[in-house]
């Protein structure tokens, strides 16, 4: 696959199940200016570990449109394998994380997900309450 040109500012978002990596790989051939791993609510519970190690497969290389990989919310057994797994990656372009409710959930996620290259890794905090919303300053001020 070869890397096109991105929109400056992306429009189409295009969410795949990460248990689904032939769903993924069609939606990098596809016209979407990002494609997001969905490793959270689009997988069962049976099948997290199996997505994980897919998706991190197809990222060990880096593809051709930039992914964002949303992981597993903080407080559940999966989110600290997700983000050992897949921060290092260079397919990753960004982390999705979902349910977060305070700055510190994400200073926690950047102190362990720091990129193999030693950069920083764009955290993208999804504010999917009440309080989140309440404390959206605080989160989006929480990592560069």
């Amino acid at each position: 696959m070869t890397a096109r040109p991105v929109a400056s500012v992306p429009l189409t978002w295009l969410y795949v199940p990460g248990d689904r990596p032939e769903v993924v790989l069609k939606a990098l051939a596809s016209d979407a200016d990002v494609v997001i791993v969905d490793l959270e609510d689009a997988v069962a519970a049976d099948r997290k570990e199996y997505a994980r190690s897919a998706t991190a497969e197809l990222l060990s290389q880096p593809p051709p449109l930039p992914v964002h990989v949303r992981v597993n919310a903080l407080d559940t057994v999966y989110a600290e394998d997700d983000l050992k797994t897949l921060a290092p990656l260079p397919g990753v372009g960004a982390l999705r994380l979902p349910k977060i409710s305070a700055a510190a959930d994400v200073v926690r996620v950047a102190e362990r997900a720091a990129p193999a290259d030693g950069g920083a890794l764009p955290l993208l905090p999804l504010l999917e309450s009440a309080l989140a919303v309440e404390r959206a300053y605080e989160i989006a001020a929480a990592h560069p």
